[in-house]
């Protein structure tokens, strides 16, 4: 069967940075780039089945679009096909249309049966008909496009514990400012800076304010039962510190002032257990005549540490003990993710005074 067709690449016409990346890309590539209507069609049939380039691993089909192209899909796409329609003599026997998933730039053909066209016929409708966001109101319950249902608690800034990105000598509060937040179920969030609205499902029967949505989840933190995420698995899990929020405010505050209150030792005993338990190691600092220190304890809890109040590691500051907006090590940290260490483990009675640290967002304060 001789190739008499021009073998094209379908893609979606965006203003996303991968798809304008992905039109640049091609247009170097073909010698000829045409915009067309995507809508169903019939004439879809099988070409020929071959690997696209000497390099590639596996066989995937050409399939000739009606409007004059061949077009390459993959075998897990006809296979979707063949589950919701025939094939005789290579004609698909149902009208298809290029789709793809959310915001991908690979696109597939689809069956107008498929229960994937009949959702994106249904995302289309809602998406063309979908509210602004400046439009909700605080409390009403909403429908995002990736199919997430919620609560809509308003735009609010969204701190963490002392963290940092890379294995460095410098800790900073983490900070996600101005996220719109949509409470999915009791305690658990998604947030976003731009939250992907389709429509209001219920409106309040009062709207709500940002003070209340932040007093509101700020109890449900203090309860020990907040999630926060950007995706959508509400059954998921932190896993050490990163993205972890432990205080919610309306005010956006890049850069949180941390203090250290001197405390007694039976407080500090106190934190130093919340500090091990949720591998967080800016809650204590300790003091003698040496210097300042943190807690030096591993990023998540399976990293095989065992510490106890007698027996556990620490990084010295730079820090003096006065107002800063990060925290200082000497040195990198040892433990960040095995027990090995270079100096000896520590115990509460070598130290004379200890500080808890606080984080400061204006006039409202965190500890973890």
């Amino acid at each position: 069967m001789s190739q008499v067709l021009p073998e094209a690449e379908i893609i979606p016409i965006g203003v996303s940075v991968s798809e304008k990346r992905k039109i640049d890309k091609l247009v170097k590539k073909y010698s000829s780039l045409n915009e067309y209507e995507n809508v169903p069609l019939p004439g879809f049939t099988l070409f020929k089945v071959n690997r696209k380039g000497y390099s590639s691993t596996e066989m995937s089909w050409l399939i000739i679009d009606p409007r004059g192209f061949l077009v390459r899909v993959t075998n897990k796409n006809l296979e979707e096909i063949l589950f919701v329609t025939g094939i005789t003599e290579g004609l698909i026997q149902e009208k298809c249309v290029w789709a793809r998933d959310d915001s991908e730039t690979k696109m597939i053909l689809v069956p107008i049966s498929s229960p994937k066209y009949i959702e994106a016929e249904k995302n289309t409708a809602l998406i063309e008909g979908k509210v602004d966001i400046k439009e909700v109101q605080i409390g009403d319950t909403v429908l995002l496009q990736n199919g997430l249902k919620g609560v809509y608690k308003g735009v609010l800034s969204l701190y963490g514990p002392i963290h940092s990105y890379n294995v460095s000598e410098e800790y900073k509060p983490q900070t996600l400012l101005r996220r719109q937040v949509i409470e999915v179920e009791p305690g658990k969030y998604h947030h976003q800076i731009d939250v992907k609205l389709l429509k209001v499902i219920t409106k309040a029967a009062e709207p709500s304010t940002r003070e209340r949505s932040a007093t509101e989840i700020n109890a449900h933190i203090k309860s020990g039962t907040a999630y926060f995420t950007q995706g959508t698995n509400m059954s998921g899990r932190y896993y050490g510190i990163h993205g972890v929020i432990t205080h919610v405010s309306t005010h956006a505050v890049p850069k949180p002032v941390i203090k250290f209150e001197e405390i007694d030792k039976i407080e500090a005993t106190r934190i130093f257990y919340d500090a091990i338990t949720t591998s967080d190691i800016g809650m204590l600092m300790l003091s003698n005549s040496t210097g300042n220190f943190i807690l030096d304890i591993p990023y998540v809890s399976y990293a095989g540490i065992t510490t106890s109040i007698n027996s556990f590691n620490v990084c010295e500051l730079k820090n003096k003990i006065e107002d800063t907006e990060k925290i200082i090590l000497k040195s990198k940290r040892q433990s960040y993710f095995s027990s090995t260490k270079s100096t000896a483990p520590q115990k509460l009675d070598n130290f004379t005074k200890f500080y808890k640290i606080v984080k400061h967002v204006k006039a409202e304060t965190f500890t973890s």
